[in-house]
């Protein structure tokens, strides 16, 4: 288990050779951490930005959530990203390079500029826009009941189908979208 408590200072951790074994829980502000192989993300409080880099998976642990103020950025390319901490709070943009992504925010979530070659589910309890272009080549599923989703990036393109729980829904591919299983209980509008 590795464990830092650097509030309001930046935190760089990792090199092409680390391998983090245990957990990695971090205080701090703009952290960065690299990992030759999978990591497990313990609890993080980021008061600025935090970028992850993993030639494994990237998850995170049942006892700690992480509350990360700035840009998140995920770069795990081929490996799957799990992220669905019931706590966890993403203040900004969330950006994943990845294979399966399964991501979880107790609010908001700001969707960035993210390519995926799998699946991709997020789960919000408030709601879900983007910032960035979406890349997804696996079924795409929003579960923010209750909640707007609108992801109006002109140049995002989902490959798989596209399933959303939520109360007004946009969407815009630009190219052909195949809708998949929905429940939308106010408008639902789709530009392709």
């Amino acid at each position: 288990v590795t464990t830092i408590s650097a509030s309001g200072h930046h935190v760089t951790l990792g090199g092409e050779l680390d391998d983090f074994k245990g957990a990695v829980s971090i205080t701090g502000d703009d952290v960065s951490i690299e990992d030759i192989n999978s990591i497990l993300l313990g609890a993080f409080d980021v008061s600025g930005t935090l970028s992850v880099t993993a030639g494994g998976a990237v998850t995170d642990s049942n006892s700690g959530e992480l509350d990360i103020e700035g840009i998140t950025t995920i770069s795990a390319s081929g490996q799957n990203v799990t992220l669905d901490h019931a706590a966890s709070d993403f203040e900004d943009d969330v950006k994943i390079t990845a294979l399966n992504v399964a991501v979880r925010d107790v609010d908001e979530i700001i969707l960035g500029a993210s390519t995926v070659t799998g699946t991709y589910d997020i789960t919000a309890g408030g709601p879900v826009t983007d910032e960035g272009t979406l890349l997804i080549t696996g079924a795409t599923t929003i579960n923010a009941s209750g909640q707007n989703v609108e992801l109006n990036e002109a140049a995002s393109n989902f490959v798989g189908a596209v399933g959303i729980t939520g109360a007004n829904v946009a969407v815009t591919d630009v190219g052909a979208i195949e809708l998949g299983p929905s429940t939308v209980s106010g408008t639902y509008g789709i530009t392709a």
